[in-house]
Protein backbone atom coordinates (compact mmCIF):
# COMPACT_ATOMS: atom_id res chain seq x y z
CA UNK A 1 0.00 0.00 0.00
CA UNK A 2 2.87 2.50 0.64
CA UNK A 3 3.67 2.48 -3.02
CA UNK A 4 0.00 3.35 -4.47
CA UNK A 5 0.22 6.45 -6.17
CA UNK A 6 -0.37 9.37 -3.51
CA UNK A 7 -3.71 10.81 -5.12
CA UNK A 8 -5.42 6.77 -4.41
CA UNK A 9 -4.39 6.56 -0.79
CA UNK A 10 -6.89 6.80 2.13
CA UNK A 11 -6.21 8.75 5.27
CA UNK A 12 -6.19 5.20 7.25
CA UNK A 13 -4.02 3.88 4.61
CA UNK A 14 -1.29 6.21 6.21
CA UNK A 15 0.92 4.55 9.01
CA UNK A 16 0.20 7.91 11.31
CA UNK A 17 -3.69 7.60 10.98
CA UNK A 18 -3.07 4.68 14.38
CA UNK A 19 -0.68 6.85 16.10
CA UNK A 20 -2.08 10.57 16.43
CA UNK A 21 -3.12 11.95 20.02
CA UNK A 22 -6.51 12.28 20.77
CA UNK A 23 -8.29 15.55 19.38
CA UNK A 24 -8.47 18.28 21.87
CA UNK A 25 -11.23 21.06 20.71
CA UNK A 26 -13.14 23.79 22.56
CA UNK A 27 -16.63 25.10 22.77
CA UNK A 28 -17.06 28.31 21.29
CA UNK A 29 -17.60 30.66 24.74
CA UNK A 30 -14.53 29.10 25.65
CA UNK A 31 -12.09 31.88 27.06
CA UNK A 32 -8.76 32.56 25.47
CA UNK A 33 -7.17 32.70 28.39
CA UNK A 34 -8.37 29.12 28.92
CA UNK A 35 -7.60 28.33 25.11
CA UNK A 36 -3.83 29.79 25.86
CA UNK A 37 -3.47 27.66 28.55
CA UNK A 38 -5.18 24.04 26.73
CA UNK A 39 -1.96 25.00 24.17
CA UNK A 40 0.65 25.35 26.23
CA UNK A 41 -0.19 22.58 28.43
CA UNK A 42 -0.19 20.56 25.49
CA UNK A 43 2.47 22.12 23.52
CA UNK A 44 -0.02 22.58 20.27
CA UNK A 45 -0.34 25.76 18.34
CA UNK A 46 -4.12 25.28 16.86
CA UNK A 47 -7.38 24.51 18.98
CA UNK A 48 -10.84 23.09 16.68
CA UNK A 49 -13.69 24.12 17.79
CA UNK A 50 -17.17 22.97 18.54
CA UNK A 51 -20.45 24.37 17.08
CA UNK A 52 -22.88 25.70 19.18
CA UNK A 53 -25.18 22.97 20.30
CA UNK A 54 -23.21 19.87 19.07
CA UNK A 55 -19.78 18.14 19.27
CA UNK A 56 -19.08 18.66 15.56
CA UNK A 57 -16.00 20.84 14.98
CA UNK A 58 -17.27 23.47 12.17
CA UNK A 59 -13.79 26.07 12.45
CA UNK A 60 -9.73 26.10 14.06
CA UNK A 61 -8.17 28.91 15.08
CA UNK A 62 -4.29 29.13 16.36
CA UNK A 63 -1.47 30.45 18.50
CA UNK A 64 -1.48 33.62 15.33
CA UNK A 65 -4.79 34.02 15.10
CA UNK A 66 -5.48 34.57 19.40
CA UNK A 67 -1.89 36.95 19.24
CA UNK A 68 -3.73 39.31 16.52
CA UNK A 69 -6.80 39.38 18.72
CA UNK A 70 -5.27 40.54 21.68
CA UNK A 71 -2.78 43.02 19.94
CA UNK A 72 -5.42 44.84 17.29
CA UNK A 73 -3.76 48.00 16.60
CA UNK A 74 -1.13 48.16 19.29
CA UNK A 75 2.34 47.12 18.99
CA UNK A 76 3.11 46.12 22.21
CA UNK A 77 1.09 42.80 23.34
CA UNK A 78 -0.75 43.82 26.63
CA UNK A 79 -0.63 40.29 28.93
CA UNK A 80 -3.09 41.91 31.73
CA UNK A 81 -5.46 42.41 29.01
CA UNK A 82 -9.29 42.23 29.31
CA UNK A 83 -9.67 40.11 26.23
CA UNK A 84 -8.23 37.19 27.46
CA UNK A 85 -11.70 36.65 29.32
CA UNK A 86 -13.56 37.20 26.01
CA UNK A 87 -14.69 34.33 24.37
CA UNK A 88 -12.83 32.43 21.25
CA UNK A 89 -15.37 32.81 19.14
CA UNK A 90 -15.01 36.37 19.19
CA UNK A 91 -11.49 35.30 17.44
CA UNK A 92 -13.41 34.34 14.66
CA UNK A 93 -14.78 37.34 13.59
CA UNK A 94 -11.43 38.74 12.79
CA UNK A 95 -11.65 37.60 8.99
CA UNK A 96 -13.45 35.11 7.79
CA UNK A 97 -11.29 34.58 5.14
CA UNK A 98 -8.20 33.36 7.40
CA UNK A 99 -7.54 29.65 6.31
CA UNK A 100 -7.52 28.80 9.90
CA UNK A 101 -11.01 29.85 10.83
CA UNK A 102 -12.50 27.21 8.44
CA UNK A 103 -11.84 23.54 8.78
CA UNK A 104 -11.07 21.16 5.59
CA UNK A 105 -12.56 17.80 6.26
CA UNK A 106 -11.48 14.95 5.02
CA UNK A 107 -14.24 11.33 5.13
CA UNK A 108 -11.11 8.63 5.99
CA UNK A 109 -12.27 6.32 3.21
CA UNK A 110 -12.20 8.46 0.73
CA UNK A 111 -8.72 9.10 -1.35
CA UNK A 112 -6.76 11.69 -0.65
CA UNK A 113 -7.63 13.90 -4.26
CA UNK A 114 -9.60 16.20 -2.66
CA UNK A 115 -7.39 16.89 0.44
CA UNK A 116 -4.59 17.32 -1.74
CA UNK A 117 -6.10 19.99 -3.63
CA UNK A 118 -6.90 22.23 -0.32
CA UNK A 119 -3.55 21.99 0.80
CA UNK A 120 -2.51 23.11 -2.64
CA UNK A 121 -4.83 26.13 -1.94
CA UNK A 122 -2.90 26.84 1.21
CA UNK A 123 -5.05 24.64 3.76
CA UNK A 124 -2.24 22.91 6.29
CA UNK A 125 -4.81 20.51 7.98
CA UNK A 126 -7.76 18.53 7.36
CA UNK A 127 -9.92 17.34 9.98
CA UNK A 128 -10.44 13.20 9.70
CA UNK A 129 -13.45 11.51 9.93
CA UNK A 130 -14.87 7.95 9.52
CA UNK A 131 -18.75 8.85 8.98
CA UNK A 132 -19.62 5.58 8.41
CA UNK A 133 -18.40 4.50 11.98
CA UNK A 134 -18.53 7.87 14.15
CA UNK A 135 -17.77 6.56 17.36
CA UNK A 136 -13.97 6.55 15.78
CA UNK A 137 -12.10 9.31 17.19
CA UNK A 138 -11.31 11.85 14.52
CA UNK A 139 -7.72 13.10 13.77
CA UNK A 140 -6.14 16.20 12.27
CA UNK A 141 -4.11 15.39 9.04
CA UNK A 142 -1.41 18.24 8.52
CA UNK A 143 0.85 18.77 5.29
CA UNK A 144 3.68 17.61 7.29
CA UNK A 145 2.08 14.43 7.28
CA UNK A 146 1.51 13.90 3.87
CA UNK A 147 5.29 15.31 2.79
CA UNK A 148 7.22 13.17 5.65
CA UNK A 149 4.79 10.12 3.45
CA UNK A 150 6.41 11.18 0.12
CA UNK A 151 9.96 11.27 2.26
CA UNK A 152 9.55 7.56 2.77
CA UNK A 153 7.12 6.32 -0.17
CA UNK A 154 9.11 8.08 -3.39
CA UNK A 155 7.14 5.59 -5.33
CA UNK A 156 3.76 6.93 -3.91
CA UNK A 157 4.94 9.97 -6.71
CA UNK A 158 6.39 8.64 -9.11
CA UNK A 159 3.86 8.54 -12.14
CA UNK A 160 3.05 12.37 -11.04
CA UNK A 161 6.04 13.99 -10.06
CA UNK A 162 10.03 13.24 -10.42
CA UNK A 163 11.67 13.89 -7.11
CA UNK A 164 14.98 14.51 -8.62
CA UNK A 165 13.85 17.44 -10.62
CA UNK A 166 15.88 20.85 -9.75
CA UNK A 167 14.13 23.60 -8.20
CA UNK A 168 15.61 25.35 -11.76
CA UNK A 169 13.87 22.90 -13.56
CA UNK A 170 10.14 23.45 -11.32
CA UNK A 171 10.10 26.65 -11.87
CA UNK A 172 10.84 27.89 -8.30
CA UNK A 173 13.67 30.19 -8.96
CA UNK A 174 11.53 32.40 -11.40
CA UNK A 175 8.55 33.23 -9.09
CA UNK A 176 7.42 37.04 -7.93
CA UNK A 177 9.45 39.07 -5.84
CA UNK A 178 9.24 37.87 -2.49
CA UNK A 179 8.19 39.82 0.55
CA UNK A 180 10.29 40.60 3.26
CA UNK A 181 11.15 42.00 6.50
CA UNK A 182 13.86 44.01 7.59
CA UNK A 183 16.31 42.53 10.13
CA UNK A 184 15.96 45.60 12.42
CA UNK A 185 12.23 46.10 12.55
CA UNK A 186 10.22 44.36 15.39
CA UNK A 187 8.61 40.69 15.31
CA UNK A 188 5.39 41.81 16.16
CA UNK A 189 5.86 44.39 13.49
CA UNK A 190 6.82 41.51 10.82
CA UNK A 191 3.83 38.83 12.35
CA UNK A 192 1.62 41.93 11.03
CA UNK A 193 2.72 42.27 7.97
CA UNK A 194 2.28 38.19 7.34
CA UNK A 195 -1.31 38.66 8.87
CA UNK A 196 -1.93 41.60 6.16
CA UNK A 197 -0.78 39.68 2.97
CA UNK A 198 -2.01 36.58 4.08
CA UNK A 199 1.74 34.69 4.36
CA UNK A 200 3.30 32.02 6.75
CA UNK A 201 6.44 33.42 6.48
CA UNK A 202 9.06 35.64 5.14
CA UNK A 203 12.59 36.16 4.63
CA UNK A 204 14.98 38.17 7.12
CA UNK A 205 17.34 40.81 5.31
CA UNK A 206 19.73 43.01 6.01
CA UNK A 207 20.46 46.24 4.63
CA UNK A 208 22.12 44.87 2.08
CA UNK A 209 19.37 42.82 1.03
CA UNK A 210 20.96 39.34 2.22
CA UNK A 211 19.52 37.08 3.99
CA UNK A 212 19.90 36.76 7.64
CA UNK A 213 17.21 34.91 9.35
CA UNK A 214 13.08 34.10 8.42
CA UNK A 215 10.30 34.94 10.24
CA UNK A 216 7.20 31.71 10.20
CA UNK A 217 4.05 31.21 12.44
CA UNK A 218 5.59 28.14 13.60
CA UNK A 219 8.40 29.98 15.12
CA UNK A 220 6.19 32.19 17.68
CA UNK A 221 6.58 31.66 20.87
CA UNK A 222 4.67 28.90 22.79
CA UNK A 223 1.02 30.31 24.47
CA UNK A 224 2.92 31.51 27.73
CA UNK A 225 1.79 34.82 27.60
CA UNK A 226 5.27 35.70 29.90
CA UNK A 227 6.85 34.72 26.10
CA UNK A 228 5.36 37.58 23.79
CA UNK A 229 7.69 40.67 24.96
CA UNK A 230 9.87 38.77 22.96
CA UNK A 231 8.00 40.15 19.93
CA UNK A 232 9.44 43.64 20.80
CA UNK A 233 12.74 42.98 19.79
CA UNK A 234 14.17 43.21 16.18
CA UNK A 235 13.21 40.13 14.05
CA UNK A 236 17.08 39.18 13.32
CA UNK A 237 17.34 39.15 17.76
CA UNK A 238 13.60 37.95 18.22
CA UNK A 239 14.98 34.52 15.71
CA UNK A 240 17.45 34.17 18.40
CA UNK A 241 15.09 33.33 21.16
CA UNK A 242 13.31 30.96 19.47
CA UNK A 243 13.26 27.04 21.41
CA UNK A 244 15.62 25.22 18.67
CA UNK A 245 17.43 27.57 16.53
CA UNK A 246 18.15 25.17 13.58
CA UNK A 247 20.08 26.11 10.51
CA UNK A 248 17.99 28.35 7.71
CA UNK A 249 16.14 26.40 5.23
CA UNK A 250 17.70 27.25 2.11
CA UNK A 251 18.77 25.83 -1.34
CA UNK A 252 19.67 27.05 -4.70
CA UNK A 253 18.44 26.66 -8.26
CA UNK A 254 20.55 23.52 -9.07
CA UNK A 255 18.79 21.53 -5.27
CA UNK A 256 16.15 18.44 -5.94
CA UNK A 257 12.74 18.53 -4.91
CA UNK A 258 14.27 15.11 -3.21
CA UNK A 259 16.60 17.64 -1.14
CA UNK A 260 13.72 20.24 -0.46
CA UNK A 261 11.62 17.67 1.55
CA UNK A 262 14.54 16.18 2.72
CA UNK A 263 15.13 19.79 4.39
CA UNK A 264 11.50 20.34 5.22
CA UNK A 265 11.40 17.34 7.25
CA UNK A 266 14.81 17.78 8.81
CA UNK A 267 14.74 22.06 10.06
CA UNK A 268 10.52 21.18 10.76
CA UNK A 269 9.84 23.78 8.28
CA UNK A 270 7.12 24.26 5.58
CA UNK A 271 9.12 26.55 3.62
CA UNK A 272 12.51 26.18 1.80
CA UNK A 273 14.28 29.80 0.73
CA UNK A 274 16.00 29.69 -2.77
CA UNK A 275 19.18 31.10 -3.14
CA UNK A 276 20.93 32.52 -6.32
CA UNK A 277 23.73 30.63 -5.69
CA UNK A 278 26.06 28.62 -2.52
CA UNK A 279 27.75 31.99 -1.84
CA UNK A 280 24.82 34.22 -2.40
CA UNK A 281 22.99 35.85 0.10
CA UNK A 282 20.40 36.81 -2.25
CA UNK A 283 17.02 34.92 -2.00
CA UNK A 284 15.59 34.61 -5.46
CA UNK A 285 12.64 32.36 -4.80
CA UNK A 286 10.42 29.87 -2.45
CA UNK A 287 9.69 26.51 -2.44
CA UNK A 288 6.41 25.68 0.16
CA UNK A 289 4.70 22.82 1.08
CA UNK A 290 1.93 24.12 -0.72
CA UNK A 291 3.86 24.62 -3.80
CA UNK A 292 5.02 21.02 -3.64
CA UNK A 293 1.08 19.61 -3.65
CA UNK A 294 0.62 22.06 -6.20
CA UNK A 295 2.79 20.23 -8.72
CA UNK A 296 1.18 17.01 -7.56
CA UNK A 297 -2.17 18.43 -8.62
CA UNK A 298 -1.30 20.14 -11.51
CA UNK A 299 -0.02 16.95 -13.00
CA UNK A 300 -3.27 14.84 -12.19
Amino acid sequence: MSATDITQLKPDDLVLAHTKPSLIAVSPVTSIRTALTLLQNNKITSLPIFSHDSTQIVSIINLFDILLYLIGGSDTVDKTTSKLDDSVENVLGLDTDRESYWMHKTDSQDTLFDTLHAFASGAHRSLVIDYRNPKNGQWLLSQTDIIRHIYHYPDSIKNILDVNKSVGELGFDKKPPLVSVAASQSALSGYKLLAEKNLSGVPIVDEHGNLVGDLCLEDLPGANLDTFDKLTLPCVEYIQHRQDTLALPVATPATTLRNIIETMLNLDTHRVWIKESEGSGKVIGVISMSDIFSLLCRKK
